[in-house]
């Protein structure tokens, strides 16, 4: 029983310093939205569209993770594209 008991102080301290490390439980790191938005690439010289990709991005806020999504999007593309008639496909929270 003693030997319980000398632990239990241990793991309750390797707790509390864990958590003050910023090591957090799932739903508290779970926080923000990952959206996902599909884009038509589409070549500038000739304004022709050659097909479809998708862009992702997380932020804190739904309308900063679809603007994250967006410039993904616009990373993507190579020199002479760009990703345009973008549509919302998904967001989710975490």
């Amino acid at each position: 029983m003693r030997k319980l008991l000398a632990v239990s102080p241990l793991v309750a301290a390797a707790i509390s310093a864990a958590l003050a490390f910023g090591v957090a439980a799932p739903a508290q790191a779970a926080g923000g939205w990952n959206a996902t938005v599909q884009c038509v690439k589409w070549r500038i010289s000739d304004s022709s569209a050659h097909g479809y990709f998708n862009g992702h991005g997380w932020a804190k806020t739904q309308p900063d993770a679809w603007k994250a999504a967006l410039k993904d999007a616009n990373d993507q593309m190579s020199q002479g594209y760009r990703a345009k008639h973008c549509d919302k496909k998904k967001i989710v929270k975490g």
